[in-house]
Parts: structure tokens; sequence; C-alpha cells
């Protein structure tokens, strides 16, 4: 029995200490606001609300944020990763390894923010009568399920996104089905293998569906330059964190535009190629994800406008509608602080473009920024 005690002392002790440490790191650290090795950013300290108490929202993403405000968050996520690459296993943080080096995201469940968010579209594209196109991307899991490792439970994107497109086809909404073409593209790559993104190729299988519901003639790849950006490692590498995966290759067409401005910045080209020498080289696809930016380009010749609501799926498809239209306004309603309603206004002629991944559209939390007035 006093072996014991003796034997839980020490125990005891150390557990305390750690407590105390974490406590204190909380305290006296700064929130990380972007994390490099997972490439995207952290969870921000939550605001307390009447409205967060009840619904228990608050508590929610404060657990969140506690997690990824963590002191030492990189030193511990590589050393999981190292214990689960001594033990032999092919998944890391959510993160499973797939045939031929493809990564996957592990999603067991349906997220309920999905509902939420298809049902905030709904009454937008109630509320409009322009021109609207829909097209939801599938992820890479739906697109190349012969890819993914046997006994892994996944959401069916493609009944999810068949079910969406149902309840909002109407006269001025026209819905772009991207499965159907990416699964039956033969290019060799349509989804990097580090990364959650798919590839300009894919964007581009994309780019010609969309345009046959334009009633458009895309562009041929053949009728421009290409340029390769080699070493690339993206999101779902940065959390996998396993194994010795060979890097992707980022692949970009030399698109010529009037300009492309951020605010007040103009810029005379659609990539930012200083991106090319950091971790997250995807980010030189239209200079990352502004909250609006606008493109005056100059292949059309028509004087048309779009508005593009997007994630970063979007990023590496929309160079190639600088042939359809004159004008592209590309919005991030994550980024995006003013009223969507005044950007609608100035713009009445616009086409619309909902441009979402599948999980984006299932997990993000800012698509009612769309409904403000």
């Amino acid at each position: 029995m006093k072996l014991r005690k003796l034997l839980q002392c020490p125990i005891l002790m150390m557990f305390g200490i750690l407590c105390m440490a974490g406590l204190i790191g909380y305290l006296c650290k700064k929130d990380t606001l972007f994390s490099q090795m997972e490439n995207r950013y952290l969870e921000k300290r939550p605001r307390i609300s009447v409205q967060g108490l009840l619904d228990a929202t608050y508590m929610r993403d404060f657990e969140t944020y506690t997690n990824e405000q963590i002191p030492l968050r990189d030193i511990l996520i590589n050393l999981k990763a190292f214990s689960e690459r001594v033990l032999l296993k092919n998944e890391n943080n959510g993160i499973v390894l797939g045939a031929d080096g493809y990564l996957f995201e592990k999603v067991l469940t349906k997220n309920p923010q999905l509902n939420k968010n298809e049902k905030i579209l709904e009454t937008f594209l109630k509320e409009q009568e322009r021109p609207i196109y829909v097209a939801i991307a599938p992820n890479a899991c739906e697109v190349m399920k012969e890819y993914v490792p046997a006994g892994i439970v996944r959401v069916n994107q493609e009944q999810e996104i068949r079910d969406f497109y149902q309840r909002i086809e109407s006269d001025h909404v026209k819905t772009v089905d991207l499965l159907s073409p990416l699964r039956e593209s033969s290019i060799l790559q349509k989804y990097y293998r580090t990364d959650h993104h798919w590839t300009s190729e894919g964007a581009y299988v994309a780019y010609t569906e969309l345009c046959r519901v334009l009633q458009e003639t895309p562009v041929a790849l053949t009728e421009l330059e290409p340029e390769e950006v080699p070493d690339f490692y993206g999101t779902l590498y940065a959390k996998y964190k396993g194994g010795l995966l060979p890097p992707d290759t980022i692949l970009r067409y030399d698109i010529p535009i009037k300009s492309l401005t951020i605010q007040s910045e103009k810029h005379d080209t659609l990539y930012d190629r200083s991106k090319d020498k950091v971790y997250d080289k995807y980010a030189s696809f239209l200079y990352g994800n502004p909250g609006m930016s606008t493109i005056s380009a100059q292949n059309a010749g028509n004087g048309r406008t779009l508005i593009v609501f997007k994630d970063s799926y979007a990023n590496c498809l929309i160079p190639f509608l600088t042939y359809q239209y004159d004008t592209i306004i590309v919005v991030d309603l994550r980024y995006h602080k003013d009223n969507v309603s005044d950007l609608l206004k100035n713009n009445p002629t616009a086409d619309i473009l909902l441009l979402y991944n599948f999980s984006h559209l299932s997990d993000d939390n800012h698509f009612y920024r769309i409904l403000e007035k």
C-alpha cells in the first residue's frame, strides 16, 4: 500500500505540473492566427453571447479554440504522427492513405451544418430573378472511390448533391452536374494526391461542363501556355504527416488579363508567383482567398459580368471563365465583410455562379452572409 502511494505521488505531481504549465502557456501565449504546417487559419477566441450560451455553440467553439491554440501544438502533432508511423498505421488526424499514394479525409457522418447552408442558399436563390448557375464539386473520395481504402464509410455526396439540385432548379436557376464528367474523364490526375483540391486539369473538366450549361464554347487547353510548380505538399499531407509520399506538381495556364483588383491594389496577372516558394503553393491561384476581387479580362469581348460566390476550389477554374466574361467579381463569404445586397444592386445585369466543393458546403458557417442586407 505504501509502495503504491509512493508510486502515485510522482505521477500526480507530474500531472499537476503539466496542467499548470498548460494553463500558464494558455495565459501567456499569443493566439496563432495561421498554421503554416496545417496550411489553414486556426480558431479565434469566440465571443460570448446569450444565443451562443443557450444553443451551446459558444462552448463548442471554445473547445475548438483551446484545442487549436494549445502550446507546442506543432510539436505534439508531429509526435502523434511519428507514433502512428511506428505502429504502421495508414491513418492520422482523420486522414487515410489510399491507393497510389492518394490521401483522403475520413468523413463518416453527415454534418448538420449542410442542411443549414442549403436552406440559406435556397432562400437566396428564391430572392433572385437573374440567371444563376449552381455547381457543387464532389470531393476526390466520391469521384475516385476505387482509390479509397476498403471499410471507410463515407457520406453519399452524389445523393446529397442530386437532392439539393432537385430542390433548387427553376427557370432562372441552372444546376451543373460535375460528378459524371469527372468520373468519365480520361485525364490522368483529377485531384492532388496530397491536397484536398482538384487539379487544374480536373477544374478544366468542370469548366467545360459549365460552358455546356452556359451554351458557350470553352477555350481549348492547346491554346494556353502551361507552367509547372513542382514539390507541392498540400493540406491533407500537412495533417497526415505519415510516410514518405511523393510531392504533387501544380499546373497553371498563363491566361492574359487586363487587371486583377483586390481592394485598391491592382495586379497584371491571375497568379501570385511569390507563393511558389512557400508551403501553400496553391495560394498562388487568384492570390489566395481575399474577401472580394475583380478580374478585368480581355478574352471574351462581350461586356458580360459574372459574380462568383466560391471557396478555394474555384480559384483554379475561374481563370478559364475569362473567355466567357469580360468582368468577373469573385466573392469569398468567409472574408467578405460588406453586404452582398449592395454588390448585387450595383451589378443588376450580372450572372451569378455559386461554385463550392461539397466539404465546404457541409462544414462552413459563413453562408449566412449571402443574405445580409
